[in-house]
């Protein structure tokens, strides 16, 4: 089985009274976000437990951490939204990608502007 068939969706297309099914490859930058994603995740994580290991008293390199899964997952962002202008294309690991690096922005938000009002 090819790598199109095992990723793909299948997809009925009508071409005149024929029907062709057709599955569609996965958009290349799709598998870009996913991992940047992973890595915004990783770094994220990594960062929270130092933290949190600390008592709360963040480190440097714990921010430095938390400023790159900021960075990643924006990265990601702007991948999942370039593969979304690919043609002909299966999407569902874009849409995917974007989902995770929104919950993920959501979280660095509040950590950034919540958690400051809420230790005054």
């Amino acid at each position: 089985m090819s790598l199109q068939k095992e990723c793909g969706i299948a997809v009925v297309e009508k071409i005149g009274n024929k029907v062709s099914y057709i599955r569609k490859p996965l958009a290349k930058y799709s598998f870009v976000a996913a991992g940047l994603v992973a890595a915004g995740y990783i770094f994220g994580v990594i960062s929270v437990f130092l933290s949190y290991q600390n008592q709360g008293d963040a480190p440097l390199n714990a921010a430095a951490l938390a400023l790159c899964s900021i960075v990643t997952i924006l990265s990601a962002i702007a991948y999942g939204i370039f593969s979304l202008f690919e043609k002909e294309k299966n999407y569902v690991l874009a849409k995917i990608s974007l989902v995770l690096a929104g919950i993920a922005m959501c979280f660095w938000l509040v950590v950034i502007v919540a958690v400051p009002l809420v230790r005054a």
